[in-house]
């Protein structure tokens, strides 16, 4: 019961609560009298002195609180209170009055109940932490390999554990995470690996490391352990010794996790076997083997060491930030990623070409230590060989629509011509092809056409660009040991030998719609002039950024098709003999307009010999510009591809070429055929 600012005691809510539930309709006689002893009660109150009267009622309504009735009187007078509030107001104060209630009958949990709630957390917390780190770890204290399970039990009996359980109900969540993350930090050790004989192995360990005098690269080991226990770490983790190789699923399971395990350690030890002092370490082995990539990546804290295990630069601390500038020289690795790591699918060419200098001493490994930088998990299977190569390409195809993964040079895989065999194929440069073109651009001018112009575009061809825009090609997929790509086909006209090139795979190909171009193929090829069985395809990948700006679409997918002389001038597709003579037929127009209108000419196209003009259009000129947009992205120079076929029902193949493929539109024209599904072997 509190006291009120006039220094008089606060009667009880609860006392209040309590009466109103006892109450029963034989009060009524008594409350009717207690309504007469409160008018004659507040007449009395009328004499009072006026300051007196307004404390109490702005005390009446700062308390929210409802006001206890010790009497039949008092409980009379709340009553005419309350009946005298608004509805709303009454309302509220009901509302508030249950809310008390609940607060007063909700039952206290039972200190037991709380500790037991408590130290279920506490445990889930240790779970989780012990889910994310390796499988094995060496207590860098005793040299004592212990497992996952093991390290539970060495938490219970640590001294955190015990001051962290006698006061578990008074220690904040925030101190028992500190306390897990900390008593399990570990420090993951890189290196280059001597032979497989002289390293020490997990089925080698016998007591402490420390005590250990063989193999030959123990001391190795030993100089990692005590190199972590001096800078705070007591787990250390080893790729040497950590994992049971003779154990499938530990294995696989090792090795699909290792780049988070980096990415999760307190620090990362790199030991530079072949170098002495800074100026060799661009030369060190270790930037030539696969799986020390990811090594460097995933790490947030890196410390580099010497053969002497000598701290690589003064400094205590991250190496991997002192050194930014000299990293990206040595690995051409951009420094915002090697400051910022993420996985993933983006960028595809540049991060296998990452690995492409680098090597591994098992063939599958260099899938496999893809894996984290991709951030994908695909079962590990050693004696696959070269397939494991095209199972990692495969699921990127899967996950992501960036085509700079079909963006290589060099031998195609034999088990499927449109992935490539190594990632070498993938170091070549990755500028855009427009930067590659030697030829005059093409450009647009949406300009309003004279009327005597009556060739261009039909509205056959409009239509299929509109139900291009309205249901995109689907994406690439695998069914049967086929590839199914939407591609732009051009048909080879001829191929033929470079006869100013000898010694090489050189030809010329001249296909429909394209300038001749020149083709290095990685083995001879058959020449073909049209009529033979073998045939050939330069093609060019369906790709989603062609179509134009959703806005425009939206506009250009709800217009009707049809024709007018004042339309927009789109370029002219792929010259026929029927076009020749509209030609011809519309410049005599149009001479004939120009005299009589005197009228500029209006152009859509500039090339080395001659522009078309023409009238088409498909509603507006919103409409007719997203036409025209995709229509000028089509002629900017690409990366192409060359198929072959033995004819038939036999499945196109792709050509290995040792350089990009980079074509270019006919002079004067854009080409629309529209897109066809292939099946690729």
């Amino acid at each position: 019961m509190g006291v009120d600012k006039s220094g008089n005691k606060k009667t009880s809510r609860f006392n209040f609560i309590r009466r109103s539930s006892s109450r029963t309709s034989e009060d009524g006689a008594a409350q009717e009298a207690s309504v007469d002893d409160i008018e004659h009660d507040s007449a009395h109150a009328e004499g009072e002195d006026q300051n007196t009267r307004n404390s109490q009622d702005e005390l009446a309504r700062q308390d929210s609180l409802p006001v206890v009735a010790e009497s039949l009187q008092e409980e009379g007078e709340m009553q005419l209170t309350s009946g005298s509030l608004d509805p709303a107001a009454q309302a509220a104060q009901e509302s508030s009055s249950a809310e008390d209630s609940d607060i007063v009958t909700s039952p206290v949990e039972d200190p037991e109940d709380t500790l037991k709630r408590l130290q279920e957390n506490f445990q889930n917390m240790i779970d989780d932490k012990i889910a994310i780190i390796p499988l094995r770890l060496i207590d860098t204290h005793s040299g004592i390999l212990h497992t996952s399970n093991d390290l539970d039990e060495v938490f219970r009996e640590s001294e955190e554990y015990r001051r962290l359980t006698e006061d578990l109900l008074s220690t904040s969540v925030e101190e028992l995470q500190r306390t897990v993350d900390e008593f399990f930090e570990y420090a993951m050790f890189s290196h280059k690996w001597a032979s497989a004989k002289d390293e020490p192995q997990y089925g080698q360990i016998k007591g402490s490391v420390y005590e250990m005098n063989a193999p030959r690269e123990i001391s190795k080991l030993q100089q990692f352990c005590t190199v972590s226990k001096g800078a705070g770490y007591r787990w250390a983790w080893s790729d040497t010794c950590c994992i049971d190789k003779s154990n499938n699923a530990e294995l696989q399971e090792s090795i699909i996790s290792m780049f988070a395990w980096y990415k999760e350690s307190a620090i990362t030890i790199v030991y530079l076997a072949d170098v002495s002092d800074i100026s060799q370490l661009k030369d060190s082995q270790w930037f030539k083997r696969g799986w020390t990539l990811q090594e460097l990546l995933a790490p947030r804290f890196v410390r580099f060491y010497t053969q002497d295990w000598q701290p690589l630069i003064d400094s205590d601390k991250n190496h991997k930030e002192e050194l930014l500038t000299v990293l990206h020289d040595i690995t051409r690795i951009d420094v915002d990623v090697l400051k910022e790591f993420q996985p993933g699918v983006d960028s595809v060419k540049k991060r296998l070409s990452w690995v492409g200098s680098r090597a591994t001493k098992k063939i599958e490994d260099m899938a496999y230590c893809l894996m984290g930088i991709f951030g994908i998990h695909m079962p590990v299977m050693y004696g696959e060989k070269h397939n494991a190569f095209v199972r990692l390409q495969k699921e990127i195809m899967a996950l992501t629509e960036d085509l700079s993964l079909f963006d290589w040079v060099g031998e195609p895989s034999a088990l499927h011509s449109y992935f490539a065999a190594h990632p070498r194929c993938f170091m070549t440069p990755s500028d855009d092809a427009r930067q590659d073109s030697t030829s005059s651009k093409f450009e647009f001018r949406f300009l309003k056409t004279s009327r005597g112009i009556t060739t261009g575009l039909s509205s056959t061809v409009l239509k299929a660009i509109k139900d291009l825009f309205r249901e995109p090609p689907p994406g690439r997929f695998i069914a049967n040991g086929r590839m199914s790509m939407p591609l732009f086909v051009h048909e080879v006209i001829t191929l033929v030998p470079n006869p100013n090139k000898s010694g090489i795979f050189s030809y010329l190909v001249k296909a429909e719609g394209l300038s001749e171009l020149e083709v290095i193929a990685t083995q001879e090829l058959v020449p073909a002039s049209g009529k033979d069985t073998i045939k050939y395809r330069i093609v060019r990948m369906w790709e989603v950024s062609l179509i134009p700006p959703e806005s425009t679409v939206a506009v250009a997918l709800d217009a009707p098709i049809t024709e007018s002389l004042d339309s927009p001038e789109p370029p002219t597709i792929e010259d026929s003999p029927k076009q020749e003579k509209e030609k011809e037929k519309g410049k005599e127009k149009k001479e004939k307009e120009k005299e009589k209108e005197k009228e500029k000419e209006s152009w859509v196209g500039r090339s080395k010999e001659f522009v078309t003009e023409f009238v088409t259009d498909i509603g507006d000129m919103v409409t007719h510009n997203a036409a025209a947009t995709f229509l000028r992205k089509l002629q900017e120079p690409f990366v192409a591809q060359l198929l072959f076929t033995h004819g038939g029902k036999q499945p196109w193949r792709r050509v290995g070429t040792t350089t990009r493929i980079i074509a270019h539109a006919s002079s004067g024209s854009v080409n629309f055929r529209g897109v066809k599904t292939l099946l690729v072997h």
